[in-house]
């Protein structure tokens, strides 16, 4: 058998060994434990494979073909070991030649820079992980192709090592040697280079099919009592990828240490791909945006997933949107599941509450649009909760104002009967901070085990007594939204229109009051409070704490008592009532 393999052969191989994991997900799912537990090594390593397999194509040239490799692995990382593959792709690029072949000594020189741009990449190093398999294959290749052997010895050789190194994580990490486990990451780089290696022996040929590999690792079924014992210092995972024609890696690593941990900085020619576990993601967002353009962004709950990756529980979920304006701590402490709405700039999307903030929102809000939620991000956020709980409640934003509950809806309605049969879906017919009180009154109802029908019927119920008056006093995003012409629009622009808006009964938004100046915006607006029951109250607004304070103080002067919480509206509010809004939601008295 000849030592060169050609541009072809390696491209092969590469896929099969990224067919290998893809196939493998569930596996690598169920064992992942480290850094985080929370169930998604394997399928961040099959979206990356993924979309090498979909995306890259082979050439003529072995730089050519790793080059495409390199750019889809780039393109498609996905969380820690996503991001130290796609690295690892990097190195064997930037190492090879424009030639139709590599010879076998070549390519452990690949393997050699291959292992130290991974190495590299990741901010901290742990032995035990990944990184120490990729070192184990350059190391034992790289020794193996000096001697003189046969072909499949070399594979074959450096293969073995890499399974002696795999069994040698359980002792490393503490977390996997007390559930006699292997590193999720390592086992996947594992089955990577097995089939790399079949299809290099030509055991293995260029199908799009699952394989069975030999020696393949025996997986308890319940590894995640581990969980029990995790804390978690950072909350999100983030990921954003960028592109400049002049990529500051360094800078960008310098301004990413501050704000978490599992930094990783990958690139690939003029593209950079930032991973860190943050509880900033929007500050980490904005911070890579000073570095390049932003193709895309992604931020996962790491504690919710932890939570439902764990054993089911007889409980009630509740699920509401990002526009119920909740302090984030009253999320986190009650359970609250908030899905994110979509906000579009420059044809990326980033996540209300979560990958934007309102300042990033106002520097960029002449490009700026919400986006429909699609049906699979709905129903990837759904699914893994209807697993994990009984009962699932979920509080929508009024149907008027937005189509996120037409999609809800439609997501619920491809659901299996049973799992039908456990959710319940209301249009809560308001926005904002009114929506947040009706949000906080089921949270009280499931805490006091409140029957889930008789939840249901008292939030219906409630509706018509959640209400909301908003001060207006920059109308021009609500002029530009696209609800009124562009005549109409301007014209309101330039009259200085400073409305006072509500939501009626129906949940449409409309106006309450009508000013052209400051004073008497706020003169309406306490007006409008003055002799009214509430049995609860909520101050919002949007960046405008001056105001938010002033109208607590006169909300305390009418009404005897203290807002439940001030917090600042989402970004999708933001959006359409503009800076400098504030708003009271209350929950009118129940009329004797």
């Amino acid at each position: 058998m000849t030592e060169t393999i050609s541009s072809t052969s390696l491209y092969d191989a590469i896929f099969i060994g990224a067919a290998h994991i893809r196939d493998r997900q569930d596996e690598l799912n169920r064992i992942n434990v480290f850094p985080v537990a929370d169930n998604d090594t394997g399928s961040n390593l099959a979206h990356t494979m993924a979309t090498i397999i979909n995306q890259a194509k082979p050439h003529e040239d072995v730089r050519t073909t790793l080059g495409e490799i390199a750019r889809s692995a780039l393109i498609g990382a996905r969380g820690n070991s996503g991001a130290i593959f796609s690295q690892y792709f990097n190195g064997l690029y930037l190492e090879s030649q424009e030639k139709p072949d590599v010879t076998l000594a070549e390519l452990a020189e690949y393997f050699q820079v291959a292992y130290q741009k991974a190495y590299q990449a990741i901010e901290r190093p742990v032995e035990g992980t990944i990184i120490t398999l990729m070192r184990a294959w350059a190391a034992s290749f790289k020794e193996s192709v000096e001697i003189r052997r046969t072909f499949a010895e070399h594979l074959e050789i450096a293969l073995t090592k890499v399974r002696q190194s795999l069994d040698d994580t359980t002792n490393v990490l503490q977390g996997l040697k007390k559930l006699g486990i292997v590193d999720s990451g390592a086992l996947g780089y594992y089955y990577f280079m097995d089939g790399f290696v079949q299809s290099l022996l030509g055991k293995q040929s260029y199908l799009h099919t699952r394989v069975e590999t030999p020696d393949t690792i025996v997986l308890e079924n319940d590894i995640h009592r581990f969980r029990e014992e995790s804390e978690l210092d950072y909350r999100f995972c983030t990921e954003v990828l960028i592109e400049s024609e002049a990529l500051d890696l360094e800078g960008i690593r310098e301004e990413m240490n501050p704000l978490g941990d599992s930094l990783l900085v990958t690139s690939a020619e003029k593209l950079a791909r930032v991973h860190l576990h943050t509880n900033q993601p929007w500050e980490m967002v904005k911070r890579v945006a000073a570095y390049g353009r932003i193709l895309e962004q992604k931020s996962d709950d790491m504690v919710n997933e932890m939570l439902l990756a764990g054993a089911p529980e007889k409980k009630i979920a509740l699920i509401t949107d990002s526009i119920a304006d909740l302090p984030q701590e009253y999320i986190y402490e009650h359970q609250v599941f908030q899905i994110p709405i979509n906000i579009m700039i420059d044809g990326v999307t980033y996540f209300d509450k979560r990958t934007i903030d309102s300042d990033f929102l106002m520097e960029h809000l002449d490009k700026a649009s919400t986006s429909q939620l699609n049906t699979e991000q709905i129903l990837s956020f759904v699914r893994p909760i209807l697993h994990h709980y009984e009962k699932v409640l979920i509080l929508n934003v009024s149907s008027k104002m937005s189509g996120t509950h037409s999609r809800f809806k439609e997501v619920l309605a491809t659901l299996e009967s049973e799992d039908r049969a456990r959710t319940a879906l209301i249009d809560t017919r308001v926005n904002s901070g009114a929506q947040a009180l009706l949000v906080r009154k089921a949270v009280e109802m499931i805490a006091n085990k409140v029957p889930f029908d008789q939840i249901v019927s008292n939030i219906e119920a409630m509706r018509s007594r959640a209400k909301i008056l908003v001060s207006v006093v920059d109308i021009a995003p609500m002029a530009h939204s696209g609800r009124v012409s562009e005549r109409i629009g301007d014209l309101l622009i330039r009259l200085k229109f400073k409305p006072l808006v509500t939501i009626n009964a129906e949940g449409d938004g409309t106006i309450k009051g009508i000013a052209f100046s400051d004073k008497k915006n706020w003169k309406i607006l306490m007006k409008s409070l003055r002799g009214k029951q509430m049995e609860d109250y909520v101050i919002v607004h949007a960046e405008a704490p001056e105001r938010a304070e002033s109208l607590r103080q006169e909300m305390v002067r009418l009404t005897g008592k203290e807002p439940l919480y001030i917090t600042t509206i989402s970004a999708v509010v933001t959006l359409f009532a503009g800076r400098g809004s504030v708003a009271v939601a209350y929950l009118e008295g129940m009329q004797s």
